[in-house]
């Protein structure tokens, strides 16, 4: 006489998609790292510009940064952010996710 047991082996699989949620749940980016983002990218496109309108980019890239994500709408999904900025003439989207920002549009 044989006897079958039941094997219960540990949800592995279970954890790591718990952990993973857990993960995108703690880095969902905020506001403030937008705005930080949109500094950053502002001052990169200055940085080659030795020209007087370069330094100006330089110098109101902060106070530019901050008002352009003042005007952006934040939706929060929890696990990731997105973000639609409205320029004239221009409409960008990106989504934030694991702390990066990317294009969408």
């Amino acid at each position: 006489m044989s006897t079958a047991k039941k094997s219960r082996s540990f949800p592995y699989g279970l954890v790591i998609f718990i952990l993973v949620l857990a993960l995108f749940y703690a880095t969902n980016p905020s506001e403030q790292q937008f705005t930080s983002f949109l500094k950053d990218k502002v001052q990169e496109q200055a940085r080659g510009d030795e020209t007087m309108a370069g330094d100006l980019k330089r110098i109101l890239s902060g106070p530019a940064a901050s008002l352009a994500g003042m005007g952006a709408v934040r939706k929060n999904y929890y696990l990731c952010s997105t973000y639609e900025l409205e320029l004239p003439g221009e409409e960008h989207l990106y989504i934030g996710l694991l702390d990066h920002f990317i294009r969408l549009q």
